[in-house]
Protein backbone atom coordinates (compact mmCIF):
# COMPACT_ATOMS: atom_id res chain seq x y z
CA UNK A 1 0.00 0.00 0.00
CA UNK A 2 1.41 3.34 -1.15
CA UNK A 3 1.68 6.06 1.46
CA UNK A 4 1.32 9.71 0.70
CA UNK A 5 4.44 11.72 1.31
CA UNK A 6 2.39 14.85 2.12
CA UNK A 7 -0.82 15.15 4.10
CA UNK A 8 -3.87 16.47 2.14
CA UNK A 9 -4.40 20.24 2.16
CA UNK A 10 -7.31 21.58 4.20
CA UNK A 11 -9.80 23.61 2.11
CA UNK A 12 -10.94 26.67 4.07
CA UNK A 13 -14.56 28.01 3.53
CA UNK A 14 -16.13 31.44 4.12
CA UNK A 15 -16.35 32.52 7.66
CA UNK A 16 -19.58 33.85 9.15
CA UNK A 17 -18.12 37.36 9.22
CA UNK A 18 -17.26 37.23 5.52
CA UNK A 19 -20.77 36.01 4.69
CA UNK A 20 -22.31 38.83 6.70
CA UNK A 21 -20.15 41.42 4.96
CA UNK A 22 -21.03 39.99 1.53
CA UNK A 23 -24.72 39.95 2.34
CA UNK A 24 -24.62 43.55 3.57
CA UNK A 25 -22.83 44.71 0.42
CA UNK A 26 -25.33 42.87 -1.77
CA UNK A 27 -28.22 44.44 0.17
CA UNK A 28 -26.80 47.93 -0.38
CA UNK A 29 -26.44 47.25 -4.10
CA UNK A 30 -30.02 45.97 -4.35
CA UNK A 31 -31.36 48.97 -2.40
CA UNK A 32 -29.44 51.37 -4.64
CA UNK A 33 -30.76 49.75 -7.80
CA UNK A 34 -34.30 49.72 -6.40
CA UNK A 35 -34.14 53.43 -5.53
CA UNK A 36 -32.79 54.21 -8.99
CA UNK A 37 -35.59 52.22 -10.65
CA UNK A 38 -38.23 53.96 -8.50
CA UNK A 39 -36.85 57.40 -9.44
CA UNK A 40 -36.72 56.41 -13.12
CA UNK A 41 -40.31 55.18 -12.99
CA UNK A 42 -41.44 58.35 -11.20
CA UNK A 43 -39.69 60.55 -13.78
CA UNK A 44 -41.26 58.49 -16.58
CA UNK A 45 -44.76 58.85 -15.13
CA UNK A 46 -44.21 62.58 -14.52
CA UNK A 47 -43.12 62.98 -18.13
CA UNK A 48 -46.21 61.17 -19.39
CA UNK A 49 -48.46 63.28 -17.15
CA UNK A 50 -46.74 66.48 -18.25
CA UNK A 51 -47.09 65.57 -21.92
CA UNK A 52 -50.77 64.72 -21.43
CA UNK A 53 -51.52 68.04 -19.73
CA UNK A 54 -49.49 69.96 -22.32
CA UNK A 55 -51.22 68.25 -25.24
CA UNK A 56 -54.66 68.84 -23.71
CA UNK A 57 -53.88 72.49 -23.00
CA UNK A 58 -52.59 73.08 -26.51
CA UNK A 59 -55.67 71.45 -28.02
CA UNK A 60 -57.93 73.77 -26.00
CA UNK A 61 -55.80 76.79 -26.91
CA UNK A 62 -55.98 75.89 -30.60
CA UNK A 63 -59.76 75.62 -30.41
CA UNK A 64 -60.27 79.00 -28.69
CA UNK A 65 -57.68 80.88 -30.75
CA UNK A 66 -59.20 79.43 -33.92
CA UNK A 67 -62.55 80.95 -32.93
CA UNK A 68 -60.93 84.28 -32.02
CA UNK A 69 -59.13 84.44 -35.34
CA UNK A 70 -62.45 84.18 -37.23
CA UNK A 71 -64.39 86.92 -35.39
CA UNK A 72 -66.42 89.14 -37.73
CA UNK A 73 -67.90 92.60 -37.83
CA UNK A 74 -71.72 92.59 -37.53
CA UNK A 75 -71.80 96.03 -39.23
CA UNK A 76 -74.55 96.93 -36.79
CA UNK A 77 -73.96 98.97 -33.66
CA UNK A 78 -76.74 97.06 -31.88
CA UNK A 79 -74.83 93.79 -32.18
CA UNK A 80 -71.86 92.54 -30.19
CA UNK A 81 -68.88 91.46 -32.28
CA UNK A 82 -66.65 90.51 -29.39
CA UNK A 83 -67.17 90.55 -25.63
CA UNK A 84 -65.21 89.43 -22.60
CA UNK A 85 -65.63 90.13 -18.93
CA UNK A 86 -65.37 88.62 -15.45
CA UNK A 87 -68.67 87.81 -13.70
CA UNK A 88 -69.14 89.62 -10.41
CA UNK A 89 -69.90 86.33 -8.63
CA UNK A 90 -66.43 84.92 -9.32
CA UNK A 91 -63.64 85.44 -6.80
CA UNK A 92 -60.31 85.89 -8.56
CA UNK A 93 -57.66 83.65 -6.98
CA UNK A 94 -54.22 85.08 -6.21
CA UNK A 95 -51.31 82.62 -6.04
CA UNK A 96 -48.56 83.14 -3.47
CA UNK A 97 -45.05 81.77 -3.13
CA UNK A 98 -43.32 82.29 0.22
CA UNK A 99 -45.95 84.86 1.12
CA UNK A 100 -45.41 86.90 -2.06
CA UNK A 101 -48.20 87.28 -4.65
CA UNK A 102 -46.96 85.96 -8.00
CA UNK A 103 -50.11 86.10 -10.15
CA UNK A 104 -53.87 86.65 -10.04
CA UNK A 105 -56.07 84.35 -12.07
CA UNK A 106 -59.21 85.46 -13.91
CA UNK A 107 -62.16 83.63 -15.40
CA UNK A 108 -63.45 85.69 -18.33
CA UNK A 109 -66.68 84.96 -20.15
CA UNK A 110 -65.97 85.26 -23.88
CA UNK A 111 -68.32 85.81 -26.82
CA UNK A 112 -67.22 85.83 -30.48
CA UNK A 113 -69.40 86.65 -33.49
CA UNK A 114 -68.51 84.90 -36.74
CA UNK A 115 -69.89 85.16 -40.27
CA UNK A 116 -69.61 82.20 -42.63
CA UNK A 117 -71.25 82.57 -46.05
CA UNK A 118 -74.91 83.39 -45.24
CA UNK A 119 -74.82 82.20 -41.63
CA UNK A 120 -74.02 84.14 -38.48
CA UNK A 121 -72.44 82.04 -35.75
CA UNK A 122 -72.18 82.92 -32.07
CA UNK A 123 -69.38 81.19 -30.18
CA UNK A 124 -68.79 81.60 -26.46
CA UNK A 125 -66.76 80.24 -23.56
CA UNK A 126 -67.60 80.29 -19.88
CA UNK A 127 -66.39 78.49 -16.77
CA UNK A 128 -68.86 76.99 -14.32
CA UNK A 129 -67.56 77.58 -10.84
CA UNK A 130 -68.25 76.90 -7.21
CA UNK A 131 -70.11 79.88 -5.70
CA UNK A 132 -67.59 82.66 -5.32
CA UNK A 133 -64.62 80.44 -6.25
CA UNK A 134 -62.39 81.03 -9.29
CA UNK A 135 -62.22 77.44 -10.49
CA UNK A 136 -64.46 75.20 -12.55
CA UNK A 137 -65.30 73.46 -15.80
CA UNK A 138 -64.85 75.16 -19.17
CA UNK A 139 -67.89 75.05 -21.47
CA UNK A 140 -68.15 76.08 -25.12
CA UNK A 141 -71.28 77.75 -26.50
CA UNK A 142 -72.29 77.75 -30.17
CA UNK A 143 -75.43 78.61 -32.07
CA UNK A 144 -76.19 80.12 -35.46
CA UNK A 145 -78.81 82.13 -37.34
CA UNK A 146 -79.30 83.14 -40.93
CA UNK A 147 -79.68 86.82 -40.04
CA UNK A 148 -78.98 89.05 -37.07
CA UNK A 149 -82.10 90.21 -35.21
CA UNK A 150 -82.39 93.94 -34.45
CA UNK A 151 -81.75 95.51 -31.05
CA UNK A 152 -80.86 92.43 -29.06
CA UNK A 153 -84.12 90.59 -29.73
CA UNK A 154 -83.24 86.88 -29.60
CA UNK A 155 -79.85 87.54 -31.08
CA UNK A 156 -76.81 85.34 -30.66
CA UNK A 157 -75.19 87.28 -27.83
CA UNK A 158 -78.35 87.58 -25.70
CA UNK A 159 -78.73 83.78 -25.69
CA UNK A 160 -75.15 83.47 -24.49
CA UNK A 161 -75.65 86.20 -21.87
CA UNK A 162 -78.89 84.69 -20.53
CA UNK A 163 -77.02 81.51 -19.55
CA UNK A 164 -74.12 83.16 -17.72
CA UNK A 165 -76.02 86.02 -16.02
CA UNK A 166 -76.46 84.33 -12.63
CA UNK A 167 -74.52 83.22 -9.59
CA UNK A 168 -75.06 79.64 -10.73
CA UNK A 169 -74.58 79.69 -14.53
CA UNK A 170 -76.69 77.25 -16.53
CA UNK A 171 -75.29 75.39 -19.50
CA UNK A 172 -78.09 73.64 -21.44
CA UNK A 173 -76.95 70.86 -23.74
CA UNK A 174 -78.50 72.37 -26.84
CA UNK A 175 -76.03 75.29 -26.77
CA UNK A 176 -73.18 74.28 -24.48
CA UNK A 177 -70.62 71.49 -24.52
CA UNK A 178 -68.14 70.53 -21.82
CA UNK A 179 -64.49 71.09 -22.75
CA UNK A 180 -62.23 70.62 -19.69
CA UNK A 181 -62.22 70.33 -15.88
CA UNK A 182 -59.92 72.12 -13.47
CA UNK A 183 -59.77 75.45 -15.33
CA UNK A 184 -58.37 78.15 -13.04
CA UNK A 185 -57.51 80.92 -15.49
CA UNK A 186 -59.08 82.18 -18.73
CA UNK A 187 -58.43 85.77 -19.76
CA UNK A 188 -58.41 87.99 -22.84
CA UNK A 189 -56.38 91.06 -23.74
CA UNK A 190 -57.11 93.05 -26.91
CA UNK A 191 -54.67 95.21 -28.90
CA UNK A 192 -55.06 97.72 -31.70
CA UNK A 193 -52.93 97.89 -34.86
CA UNK A 194 -50.26 99.87 -33.01
CA UNK A 195 -49.92 97.24 -30.31
CA UNK A 196 -51.69 99.30 -27.66
CA UNK A 197 -53.92 97.42 -25.23
CA UNK A 198 -57.50 98.68 -25.10
CA UNK A 199 -60.95 97.78 -23.83
CA UNK A 200 -63.09 99.49 -26.46
CA UNK A 201 -64.32 96.18 -27.88
CA UNK A 202 -65.28 94.84 -24.46
CA UNK A 203 -68.72 96.39 -24.80
CA UNK A 204 -72.34 95.62 -24.18
CA UNK A 205 -75.43 97.77 -24.65
CA UNK A 206 -77.00 96.34 -21.51
CA UNK A 207 -77.05 98.87 -18.70
CA UNK A 208 -76.37 96.17 -16.11
CA UNK A 209 -72.58 95.79 -15.82
CA UNK A 210 -71.32 92.23 -15.44
CA UNK A 211 -67.64 93.14 -15.46
CA UNK A 212 -65.52 92.86 -12.34
CA UNK A 213 -64.41 96.48 -12.66
CA UNK A 214 -68.07 97.61 -12.74
CA UNK A 215 -67.48 99.89 -15.71
CA UNK A 216 -69.83 100.37 -18.64
CA UNK A 217 -68.39 99.78 -22.10
CA UNK A 218 -70.64 100.87 -24.98
CA UNK A 219 -71.10 98.55 -27.93
CA UNK A 220 -68.57 98.95 -30.73
CA UNK A 221 -68.19 97.44 -34.18
CA UNK A 222 -64.44 97.93 -34.07
CA UNK A 223 -62.52 94.67 -34.07
CA UNK A 224 -59.20 94.37 -32.26
CA UNK A 225 -56.16 93.90 -34.46
CA UNK A 226 -54.91 91.07 -32.26
CA UNK A 227 -55.97 89.23 -29.14
CA UNK A 228 -53.88 87.58 -26.45
CA UNK A 229 -55.37 84.52 -24.78
CA UNK A 230 -54.18 83.09 -21.47
CA UNK A 231 -55.41 79.75 -20.22
CA UNK A 232 -54.41 77.71 -17.16
CA UNK A 233 -55.49 74.27 -16.01
CA UNK A 234 -54.74 72.43 -12.77
CA UNK A 235 -52.72 69.23 -12.75
CA UNK A 236 -54.75 66.05 -11.99
CA UNK A 237 -53.36 65.65 -8.45
CA UNK A 238 -54.31 69.21 -7.49
CA UNK A 239 -57.76 68.77 -9.03
CA UNK A 240 -58.29 65.53 -7.08
CA UNK A 241 -57.28 67.29 -3.87
CA UNK A 242 -59.76 70.07 -4.58
CA UNK A 243 -62.57 67.60 -5.15
CA UNK A 244 -61.74 66.13 -1.76
CA UNK A 245 -62.23 69.58 -0.24
CA UNK A 246 -65.63 70.05 -1.88
CA UNK A 247 -68.14 71.65 0.47
CA UNK A 248 -65.53 73.62 2.41
CA UNK A 249 -65.24 76.93 0.56
CA UNK A 250 -62.66 78.38 2.99
CA UNK A 251 -60.35 75.37 2.64
CA UNK A 252 -60.72 75.49 -1.15
CA UNK A 253 -59.72 79.15 -1.37
CA UNK A 254 -56.79 78.62 1.00
CA UNK A 255 -55.56 75.65 -1.02
CA UNK A 256 -55.82 77.51 -4.33
CA UNK A 257 -54.14 80.63 -2.97
CA UNK A 258 -51.15 78.86 -1.46
CA UNK A 259 -50.61 75.71 -3.53
CA UNK A 260 -52.07 76.07 -7.01
CA UNK A 261 -49.31 78.13 -8.65
CA UNK A 262 -46.70 75.34 -8.99
CA UNK A 263 -49.39 72.73 -9.78
CA UNK A 264 -50.97 74.21 -12.88
CA UNK A 265 -50.02 74.59 -16.52
CA UNK A 266 -50.29 78.08 -18.03
CA UNK A 267 -50.62 78.65 -21.78
CA UNK A 268 -50.46 82.01 -23.55
CA UNK A 269 -50.83 82.88 -27.24
CA UNK A 270 -51.30 86.01 -29.35
CA UNK A 271 -53.55 85.67 -32.43
CA UNK A 272 -54.21 88.07 -35.28
CA UNK A 273 -57.85 88.81 -36.16
CA UNK A 274 -58.23 88.25 -39.89
CA UNK A 275 -61.21 90.63 -40.36
CA UNK A 276 -59.73 93.56 -38.44
CA UNK A 277 -59.11 96.83 -40.29
CA UNK A 278 -55.41 97.51 -40.90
Amino acid sequence: MRKLSHPPRRRAGLTILEMLVSTAMLSFIVLGLTAMLIQTQKAFKTGIKQNTITDSGRAIMDMITGDLRQMSDAQNSNEINFFWGTPTAVTMITNYENGVAVRTNELNDIFILQHTNTTWVGVGYSVSNYPGLGLGTLYRYETNWTALAPVFTNNLYSQFYSNIDSVYPSFPNNYWHKVADGVIDLRIRAFDQNGNENDYTRGTSFSYPILADGLYYPASNTLPNSVELEFAILEPEALARLRGLAGNATALVNFLSTNAAPKMEVFRQRVTVASATR
